[in-house]
């Protein structure tokens, strides 16, 4: 099979994972959303907090080194692996110390049996972790997607029926565990092919990929703090309550990059790491994926602006609606964020680690005092402080990020999302024109919803078929 072939069905199988996992995790919120409270949500997320500054040293970087390096020896490989067995066990009881101190932080003393029991999620990933990325890096993404849909569908049983029997918070705990020993098992059935680890651990094997991981340690530690002082400022002081308010929306919004984005940039950071010599190949590449993600994202958070209390009525209940607001202000917040999400395959994929994580070091001291000074409005105030710091950052990130490592002007790099941005705009004011005289709720939603989306792909169509043809592609 040729690059091309394999780039096709690598995005078209992450295509089907992403919909399908980020369509779960959209039902199970709906669906727990009558079951939990504000504050259970608000304690999980005070939990993922915590465990997503973990989650930086999972592997040490190590998997993205694997990806990075086109030549590896199985012994290195088998050294690889141990390490990332060794660093998933003793970050699984790094948390489990630090536990108690998280609840003295948040003031929430649950969080202790929390942690402890998710905590155990670390050393379970450890052991299929490497598997999943090998087969990635070839471009094999149809087993690595079926065993993501497969453990989304069991975690998504297992968190609805747990709520329903009252366990509260637990339920998405319990979910996220046999989530994870699902996935675990089903990489070593269907993407082991044969291969085993031999015992073996040497630093000599390991010191480039260490090097380079722990690189990727910093910049993602750093890119972290600005991706979550929000939550944290949140937790510290508005509490579980609010920020079970403020978190649900913020998560809905997300799961839309988590739905769209890896379509693109899970597939374009192994295509470019396979070409990185290629710097006007590579250019294209990088374009291509920001416009497809761009065409795909504009027109969702658009319609989650438009219509944000109708789906938080209808999706959550009447005791969100405090929620609706703070939708429509982070919706135009995730928008600008995923812009800028693709330059991660950019620069990981050509190796330029230092880079990006120098970019997120001065971006250090501007997010967490723009965030405080917006917290003083409470969550509102917050959501507007990131939506207009991402709006400010997209001239500089060009500048420092995208032509110094691919040579695009900024005529070209914002070409890729202004005519979806507007196609998107102009689809959700018409939607807004013929319906927001409407008064029954559902009925707003799915006309607006029809009226943009037929205005959106009508203006598409004229613009770009080739988002039409890729997904008739033979491969």
């Amino acid at each position: 099979m040729t690059l091309a072939a394999k780039t096709y069905s690598a995005a078209r199988w992450t295509t089907a994972s992403s919909v399908a996992r980020a369509g779960l995790q959209l039902m199970q919120i709906v669906v727990l959303a009558r079951f939990l409270t504000p504050t259970d949500y608000g304690l999980m997320a005070m939990v993922l907090v915590v465990l997503s500054y973990a989650g930086l040293f999972s592997d040490m970087g190590l998997s993205t080194a694997f990806v990075q390096r086109q030549q590896i020896s199985h012994e290195e490989r088998s050294s690889l692996y141990w390490l990332s067995v060794a660093v998933g066990g003793a970050l699984m009881l790094i948390v489990m110390a630090i536990s108690p101190l998280a609840a003295m932080f948040f003031k929430e003393p649950q969080l202790i049996p929390l942690m402890l029991l998710i905590a155990t999620n670390f050393l379970v990933i450890a052991f299929g972790q490497q598997l999943r990325m090998d087969a990635e890096k070839s471009l094999n993404f149809r087993p690595v997607a079926l065993i993501e849909i497969s453990a989304a569908m069991v975690g998504f049983a297992v968190a609805v029926f747990t709520a329903w029997l009252g366990w509260g918070v637990y339920a998405l705990v319990v979910a996220a565990m046999i989530s994870a020993w699902l996935t675990m098992f089903l990489s070593w059935r269907m993407l082991a092919q044969g291969w085993r680890p031999a015992w073996r651990l040497r630093w000599s094997e390991v010191r480039w990929f260490a090097r380079f991981g722990g690189g990727m340690v910093l910049n993602n530690v750093i890119n972290h703090v600005n991706f979550t002082v929000d939550l944290i400022l949140g937790g510290r002081i508005l509490g579980a309550g609010l920020l079970g308010l403020y978190s649900v929306p913020r998560n809905l919004i997300l799961q839309v990059q988590g739905m769209v984005n890896p379509i693109f940039t899970r597939v374009g950071f192994p295509l470019i790491s396979s070409i990185q010599y290629d710097k006007e190949r590579v250019k294209q590449v990088y374009l291509k994926t920001m416009n497809m993600t761009a065409t795909i994202n504009a027109p969702i958070y658009v319609a989650i602006a438009v219509f944000a209390p109708e789906i938080v009525l209808l999706m959550l209940g009447p005791k969100w609606m405090e929620a609706g607001p703070l939708m429509r202000v982070l919706a135009l917040w995730g928008l600008l964020r995923s812009f800028g999400n693709p330059a991660g395959s950019l620069l990981f994929g050509l190796g330029h680690v230092r880079l990006a994580t120098k970019w997120n070091a001065a971006l250090l001291f501007l997010v967490i005092p723009v965030v405080w000074f917006g917290s003083q409005w409470g969550a509102i105030g917050m959501a507007w402080a990131m939506a207009v710091l991402m709006a400010v950052l997209f001239v500089p990130g060009w500048l420092f990020l995208i032509r110094p490592t691919c040579g695009a002007g900024l005529g070209e790099y914002s070409e890729q999302i202004a005519l979806p941005t507007l196609q998107a705009g102009l689809a959700g004011l018409t939607a807004w024109y013929f319906t927001h005289m409407i008064g029954t709720p559902l009925m707003r939603l799915i006309l607006g919803l029809c009226i943009g989306i037929t205005v959106y792909a009508a203006l598409l169509y004229v613009t770009n078929k080739q988002l039409f043809y890729f997904f008739k592609n033979k491969y």
